[in-house]
Parts: structure tokens; C-alpha cells; sequence
């Protein structure tokens, strides 16, 4: 078949809506169809386009079958900023494929932002192709649980942006059953809901020895004798509580000079954690890498930190990748989530780390100090045998091949 894959986000990006769509593409020219991709010039997670992107209106990768689109108000911080940059791209992308001659039988986009998903179903019922709609977020439920929605005409407008792509899809796609029942619960065909999980691929995420941990130490200039702390991923306003992961890593028995904390994104918040943790733990920030070297750097770390938002109301599955990408690089979590949540459960059938209450850092403090109790290298063999067996990300993304084979 002749598949578009209309994106918001793709490589040379490296965030987890990236990487996604990379694999589904690679999956999908594996099963034979030809893939056609368009997307903004790349900009995420530094919030300015790419060197290499920059000059040309229209940018085609003829090699990987890739057309990148411009866009506005990269990097924009604000709310209605962030809003103006979508329906950028949106009224863009939508003229300019309109009148490209490739015509596709089988159209597929993913969501946040729901309005590159509004414009790729337009498109495909212009051009009477089916449409996968692929939600990793569900939007604006999760916008409006985190607080970053509160205008009341702005829910709704997205509310209703929502039921048009879920009344119109042909296949809906989410990452998790905490989501597949949310989804469930509005629309009246079950059968049109499929679940893909989020993973990591476990040949670029994997255990290093110590030699090469040591090496990887020394070309970033991390102190071989510290035990090294990691977070990787969005600084932006989200599920990832950045406020208390700054408390956490300023925390006395944090700031003894044994730890180390590696960081590696980029986000609006970014400045302000740095800020607070200088003088205070010794540090190493990276705001972008290729995905084989976040590896290495994941690899060559002791134990992953990723604190989450305390939230009222799960809306969804919500599972971080990052909890995936560790434990496939033989790396503990060290995991705050509230307990009535589907990555709680997750974690605790994995074993390979230690989950506590979110918004605590009494209770972050005392869960490394567990982890340290225990061998890391022990602890790290499980979670990835664990991550092999349930969620190897290749295996994963074969599964939106089969499902086009159902057309």
C-alpha cells in the first residue's frame, strides 16, 4: 500500500513521539508498503529548528522518503504561542499536501498535537483513504488533569476536535489499556481500538561492561568514583515533576559529594533546575543526543530517576519510556507515580526498581538509599529480561503493519 505517515515530531528529533513514529515508518517499509513522511523542520525538544534545516522553505530527504514542512513560534513558551505554532503547521502542511501528487491509501498520524491529526484526516478523506489515528496522549483529558488547560472554551473546542478524529477514524491506536478504556468510553465501535505499546529497543538500549562505562564516564566528564544519577527527557510542562526532582537532588543526603546527576533534554524548565542544583550536586546536562548515545549514557549510570505529577484523576495509561529504556540498558527506576495507575503496575510486576508516592521527596530519598541497599547489576539483569519479553519496541511496532493488513 502507499501509507502517509503525517507527523508533528520525527528524527532527527529524539523524543519518545519521534522515535515512535521512526520505528512504526521502519516497521511498515518492512512489511513492503512505501511510506511517504511529512513533517515540521526539527525543532524539539532545543525549541529552534536543526542546523541543516534552516534556508529552504521545503526541505525532501529523497533518501528516507522525507518532506519537512515549515513551521512558527518555534519555541514559543507560551500557551497561545505553542497554539499558533500548531495551526501553523497545520494550515501548511495541509496546502502543500494537497498538491503533492502522492496519493496514499492508508493515512496515519499521532496525537499531541490533535491539530496535525485534525489536518491529516481532512486530508485523507479528501483523498478517501483510510485513516489510523495513533494517540499517545489523550488530549485534552490529560491537558486538563495536569492544570494546563483551564480556559473553558478551549476544552471544549478540543473536545470536539477529539470526537471528529474518533468518530472518523478507521483504526484507533493508543499505548496503553489505561487508555484503551478511556477511548472505549467514547465511541460505540470497541473493535476499532487497538493497543501498541510504548519500549525500547534492546539493541541500542543494553547493558555495557565496566570498561566501557568507564570510557563513557570519561567522554563527558563524569566522575568515575560518584555514583551517577540519570533523568532523560522533557523538561516542558507535563507528566515529569521537575520541581521536585530539583528538591530531590538538593536534598542533604544528596548534596554529600558521593552522587552525581546526568541529565539529559531540554524544556522550559530546564533553567530553573539548574539552577537550583548548582553549588549543590555536581552535575553533567546535555540538552540533545543521538539515541545510541543517551543509550551509552544510560548505560554507564547507576540508577534512573523519573518523578512524576501527582494527579487526582488518571486519564490513561500514561508510561513513561524512559522506565522501558532503563531497564533494557540494565539500569534500576528509581519511580514516583501515584499507585492507581497502569505503570504502577507495570513496575511492580518488572521488580527492577523501587516505586514510591509522588510529590515526596522524603519518601525519593529513601527509595535510592533501598536501591544502593540492594545489587544494582542484579536488579538490572530483571528489568531487562523483563523489558525483552514484554516490551521490545521492534516487536512492537510490527503489530501496526498487521493491522493495516486488516484493510
Amino acid at each position: 500500500m502507499k501509507i502517509l505517515y503525517y507527523s508533528h515530531f520525527f528524527k532527527p528529533e529524539t523524543g519518545a513521539a519521534s522515535v515512535r513514529a521512526d520505528y512504526f515508518v521502519k516497521s511498515l517499509r518492512n512489511a513492503g508498503h512505501e511510506v511517504l513522511v511529512i513533517s515540521p523542520k526539527p525543532s524539539y525538544p532545543l525549541g529552534k529548528i536543526f542546523d541543516g534545516f534552516k534556508g529552504k522553505i521545503v526541505i525532501k530527504n529523497e533518501t528516507d522518503n522525507i518532506i519537512y514542512l515549515p513551521i512558527w513560534f518555534v519555541g514559543s513558551h507560551s500557551l497561545i504561542g505553542r497554539l499558533l505554532s500548531y495551526i501553523s503547521y497545520f494550515k501548511f502542511s495541509l496546502i502543500y499536501i494537497l498538491f503533492n501528487s502522492f496519493k496514499p491509501d492508508v493515512v496515519i498520524s499521532s496525537s499531541p498535537p490533535i491539530f496535525t491529526s485534525l489536518a491529516a484526516l481532512i486530508y485523507s478523506k479528501i483523498k478517501k483513504a483510510k485513516f489510523i489515528f495513533d494517540i499517545r496522549d489523550v488530549w485534552p483529558d490529560i491537558g486538563v488533569e495536569l492544570g494546563i488547560l483551564t480556559n473553558e472554551y478551549y476544552i471544549k473546542g478540543l473536545s470536539k476536535i477529539e470526537k471528529y478524529l474518533l468518530k472518523n477514524s478507521h483504526k484507533i491506536i493508543v499505548t496503553a489499556n489505561g487508555d484503551k478504556q478511556n477511548i472505549l468510553s467514547k465511541i460505540d465501535k470497541s473493535e476499532k481500538c487497538e493497543i501498541i505499546f510504548n519500549g525500547a529497543d534492546t539493541e541500542i538500549f543494553c547493558p555495557i561492561d565496566t570498561g566501557e562505562s568507564a570510557e563513557i564516564r570519561k567522554k563527558y566528564n563524569i566522575p568515575a568514583e560518584k555514583q551517577v544519577i540519570i533523568y532523560f527527557g522533557s523538561y516542558n510542562h507535563g507528566m515529569n515533576d521537575i520541581e521536585i526532582l530539583g528538591e530531590f537532588l538538593t536534598h542533604k543526603k544528596l548534596a554529600s559529594g558521593k552522587f552525581h546527576f546526568v541529565s539529559i533534554g531540554s524544556g522550559d524548565n530546564l533553567e530553573s533546575l539548574i539552577k537550583k542544583i548548582k553549588d549543590k550536586i555536581t552535575f553533567t546536562s546535555i540538552k540533545s543526543l543521538p539515541m545510541e548515545e543517551v543509550a551509552k549514557l544510560v548505560a554507564a549510570s547507576d540508577i534512573s530517576v523519573i518523578p512524576r505529577k501527582c494527579i487526582k484523576n488518571d486519564t490513561g495509561g500514561n508510561i513513561p519510556v524512559k522506565c522501558f529504556e532503563s531497564w533494557a540498558s540494565g539500569v534500576p527506576v528509581l519511580l514516583s507515580n501515584i499507585e492507581d495507575a497502569e505503570v504502577s503496575d507495570i513496575f511492580k510486576k518488572c521488580g527492577a526498581g523501587i516505586l514510591v508516592e509522588p510529590n515526596n521527596v522524603e519518601a525519593l530519598v529513601k527509595g535510592i538509599e533501598l536501591l544502593y541497599q540492594n545489587d544494582l547489576k542484579e536488579i538490572g539483569i530483571k528489568g531487562r529480561n523483563f523489558v525483552i519479553e514484554n516490551y521490545d519496541r521492534r516487536k512492537q511496532s510490527q503489530k501496526l503493519a498487521e493491522i493495516i493488513t486488516t484493510f
